[in-house]
């Protein structure tokens, strides 16, 4: 019995452990939503037409995530900072997922989608190495969703 108990034990501390790991992970910060922010603004300029829609997505995902106007600036003002020396400042696993739909949902907001804009995708993909997203499976409306759902779901960490 003693021995089962110490397994249980075990279990439960090795449980608690993965859960402790595993919601580090699965968090978005306020943080990774100014980087979600950043890279879409750039992602935007990548075709050198800022479109309604874009413009429109960007506000939502400053306004969902309680993006200050201080801090709108800071952004703008690093606006042309390398979108891949980003990725190593975002938090973990779920708010890398976040990141990358940011920028697919920038790229096709406008319904078309750039050569540069899908380079720039494939490639962030395969560096933030949470999976590729097939685009064609899926309209903006339910990848702009998922971007501010989220956004929303970010803890504010100033």
């Amino acid at each position: 019995m003693k021995k089962i108990l110490a397994l249980g034990g075990r279990a439960a501390a090795n449980l608690d452990k993965e859960i402790s790991e595993t919601s580090q992970e699965d968090k978005v910060t306020h943080q990774d939503v100014l980087l979600m922010v950043q890279a879409a603004l750039q992602m935007a300029q990548r075709d050198e037409v800022l479109h309604d829609n874009e413009k429109r997505l960007i506000k939502r995902i400053v306004s969902v995530g309680h993006v200050n106007q201080q801090e709108l600036q800071e952004i703008q003002d690093m606006s042309k900072e390398d979108i891949s020396l980003m990725i190593d400042r975002i938090s973990g696993k779920k708010a890398r997922k976040a990141f990358l739909l940011t920028i697919v949902a920038v790229a096709i907001a406008d319904d078309d989608l750039d050569p540069s804009e899908q380079e720039m995708i494939t490639q962030l993909t395969e560096r933030l190495g949470v999976g590729a997203i097939d685009i064609s499976k899926h309209t903006y409306p339910e990848i702009e969703g998922l971007v501010l759902k989220f956004v929303a779901s970010a803890k504010v960490s100033r």
